[in-house]
């Protein structure tokens, strides 16, 4: 079983390789920090292979005008090379590469993100305004390719976050974004600086479409600090009725996402244990042995059995027998 996080990090490996991640899933047993240090690792050795090429280039960036090297990118320079000079002259002449950015079209900049070099990023986000950076961004996320969006919410400063809140309405891939962000540090940082509704809007995107983004969602809420959780996963639980409360269970089984569920469980009200707990007393699908069976750390095993004792007590002994029999 692979916790979400090292999925993620092994998606986000898997664009730097332009490789399919199936093909890398023996590399999930590494876990999500040492996936995260192999990923920088390879992408600094890949960007360091060219970094003399490059540099010639960057030597030439501030001879031209800004106007005039826009205009010659978009007509000559393929996404690719332009992604991966950008972060050269990104690197050496970070001022002038916001600039130059700001030049180009969004469909340009989002096909050339991808092969940016990662470590221009955080020289270049507190450089470029919002205005520049969220037409790019929402191209990015019609586009689905949230691991290059988060690459960029990583380092976004609180401005720049302001900046997408405002800038975007696709709280969907937003919500994907955010899972895929890998520290959980800078995950309470961005969610802080959003506004109360738009967090809780961005949460409860969750279970309004997909199975996946579902999981993002369950991800998301289980990586949060604590009081954070507690308030955003009152308000996820609180907009499911019976029927999303049995599709989460089935959902976080299926997808291999009860420790973060049951994680995410651990902090909200009693109300929702108990409405949990009713929903398993009436499984007819197996939920409750995938729950036993993935509940593998011993503060999953305690949240199982906080659920059983939310019941009445004559409710409870079915559950709980259940629970205690696989401890």
């Amino acid at each position: 079983m692979t916790d979400l996080l090292t999925r993620a990090q092994l998606e986000m490996l898997a664009q730097t390789l332009n490789a399919d991640p199936a093909d890398l899933a023996g590399l999930t047993r590494l876990g999500a920090q040492n996936l995260r240090e192999l990923r920088e690792r390879i992408s600094d050795r890949l960007f360091d292979a060219h970094a003399a090429t490059f540099a010639r280039v960057s030597k030439l960036a501030p001879l031209v005008p800004n106007a005039l090297a826009a205009k010659v990118v978009l007509e000559a320079v393929p996404a690719e090379v332009g992604g991966r000079a950008g972060g050269a002259i990104g690197l050496d002449h970070p001022d002038r590469a916001a600039g130059l950015l700001a030049k180009l079209t969004p469909e340009y900049m989002a096909d050339a993100a991808p092969y940016l070099d990662p470590r221009a990023i955080p020289v270049l986000a507190p450089r470029m305004p919002a205005e520049v950076l969220v037409p790019a961004a929402n191209e990015l996320l019609r586009r689905r390719d949230y691991v290059t969006s988060a690459r960029f919410l990583e380092h976004a400063t609180d401005e720049l976050v302001r900046g997408f809140e405002r800038g975007i309405t696709d709280d969907e891939g937003l919500l994907h974004t955010a899972a895929l962000t890998p520290s959980a540090d800078r995950l309470d940082d961005v969610v802080r600086v959003l506004p109360p509704e738009r967090r809780v809007a961005i949460i409860l995107a969750a279970s309004a479409s997909s199975d996946e983004t579902l999981i993002a969602g369950i991800s998301v809420l289980s990586r949060l600090e604590p009081e954070l959780r507690r308030e955003l996963g009152d308000k996820f639980l609180d907009d499911l009725d019976a029927t999303g409360l049995d599709r989460l269970l089935t959902v976080a089984t299926r997808g291999e996402a009860v420790v973060e569920l049951l994680t995410v469980l651990s902090a909200v009200d009693q109300r929702h244990l108990r409405s949990i707990a009713d929903r398993l007393r009436q499984d007819d699908a197996g939920v409750v042995g995938a729950l036993l069976d993935q509940a593998t750390t011993p503060e999953a095993r305690r949240t199982l059995h906080a659920i059983g004792e939310s019941l009445e007590p004559a409710e409870r002994s079915d559950l709980l027998d259940l629970v205690d029999r696989t401890k």
